[in-house]
């Protein structure tokens, strides 16, 4: 009887997650914080690929900062890595993934890959399982398989994958388009012929070198000189720093996905979130299905307010964040900050928006920064109520910092 052919995972680890601060830092990125009552999105990705019918041991590609992290989740999970390969610096994830498929071919040649981000959310396992594996089906015949999200609204968050169909099980891709703007996101949603890219692959090993190769990408010459020879002894293996230093950053996607004609999608439908945002991380936390708990453990009370209310979801010292809710038809005070900045992001409703001169709508998605001292104002222009996300960023964050010039509610003389 011939043995199944497996997955060889690689995990993703090493961004930094800049889009979620003050939630996420580079210090500790949102991959490796506990969303989940104990577990990290990162520790969910171990869990999620420790199934030993379908994938191996998974080879994590991350930083030198975040090991006592990686350690962490192994011992909280019980999963038990391959590889862990550690980067001196951040050179974006065609440096990242190539590393890993050369050296796991080090040990034994053909393989074929599994390549995923850490710090993305997927609620349905079973799902996921039984799509890796028509993924894994595919990628025999010498071709690059994504993984596609069905889009539930236009998004400009997300780059797209676009095939004559999206009916069947795996389709042809046709292009890629780059996060698009908002217009072109509706387009692309009309056209029902376009998914979101998840960032997950699935390829064969010599098969993606064979098309390196093809396709000449002097980027695989520069990172096969800085590997080892001989498989590592050691579960950690450090990239030597002076010769990381000089290799091209340069992105998986641009580098070699958009390069070669060999690329099919496979519909992936199994709860996906990537929680690259603000707006992403609070359609979560607000789904009374999922077992989010980051801010549970935070006494953020309710504030009322004439226009609505506000809660505190967390505080440092140098910034604050807020969840604002505003009841159809109000308005806050036409106000400005001497100590601190904002940054909205819209997660429903419509807003109307005043910022310096300027007035404008926003819908859900949509983010505006509001300056130090800039008179701003928001605004529920429909029947439904607001909901936003507001993260202060300053050296003082009380409510006296509020100099109102006009209010609805005659507190323009007070702070």
């Amino acid at each position: 009887m011939m043995k199944q052919k497996k997955l060889r995972p690689i995990i993703l680890a090493g961004g930094s997650g800049t889009r979620l601060w003050p939630l996420s830092t580079k210090e500790k990125p949102k991959q490796f914080i506990s969303l989940f009552g104990e577990y990290s999105l990162f520790d969910l990705t171990l869990q999620r690929l420790n199934k030993d019918s379908l994938f191996k041991k998974p080879i994590v590609v991350s930083s030198k900062q975040y090991l006592e992290y990686i350690h962490d989740s192994t011992e909280r999970t019980g999963v038990e890595l391959e590889l862990i390969i550690l980067e001196p610096q951040a050179k974006n994830t065609f440096p990242a993934i190539t590393s890993a498929v050369k050296m796991a071919m080090l040990k034994r040649e053909d393989e074929t890959f599994f390549v995923a981000p850490s710090d993305h959310y997927i609620s349905k396992n079973k799902e996921f399982h039984d799509t890796c594996k028509v993924a894994l089906e595919k990628s025999k015949e010498n071709c690059l398989v994504l993984l596609g999200i069905r889009p539930e609204s236009p998004s400009s968050e997300y780059g797209y994958i676009v095939s004559k169909s999206i009916e069947g099980e795996v389709n042809k891709v046709t292009k890629f388009v780059e996060k698009p703007d908002f217009d072109q996101a509706k387009n692309l949603l009309n056209q029902h012929n376009a998914l979101w890219n998840s960032g997950m692959f699935i390829f064969n090993g010599p098969w993606f070198l064979d098309a390196c190769q093809e396709i000449k990408l002097e980027d695989l010459n520069q990172i096969s000189n800085i590997l080892p020879k001989d498989y590592p002894r050691n579960l950690e293996f450090y990239l030597p720093k002076d010769k990381f230093s000089k290799i091209n950053s340069s992105p998986f996607d641009k580098t070699f996905v958009e390069k070669i004609n060999k690329s099919y999608v496979a519909l992936l439908n199994a709860g996906w979130s990537d929680l690259g945002s603000w707006i992403s991380l609070s359609a979560l936390w607000s789904d009374p299905n999922s077992k989010m708990t980051i801010f549970s453990g935070i006494d953020h009370s309710r504030v009322n307010k004439p226009w609505g209310f506000f809660e505190v979801l967390m505080e440092t010292e140098v910034s604050k964040v807020k969840f604002i809710s505003v009841l159809p038809e109000q308005k806050l005070s036409l106000q400005k900050h001497q100590y601190r900045s904002e940054t909205w992001y819209v997660i429903s409703g419509k807003a109307k928006v005043t910022k310096g001169n300027e007035r404008f709508t926003m819908l859900s998605g949509d983010s505006v920064i509001i300056n130090q001292n800039e008179e701003h104002r928001l605004e529920n222009v429909s029947e439904q109520p607001l909901e936003i996300i507001e993260i202060q960023s300053g050296t003082y964050f009380g409510e006296d910092d509020i100099v109102r010039i006009k209010d609805s509610y005659g507190r323009a003389e007070l702070h």
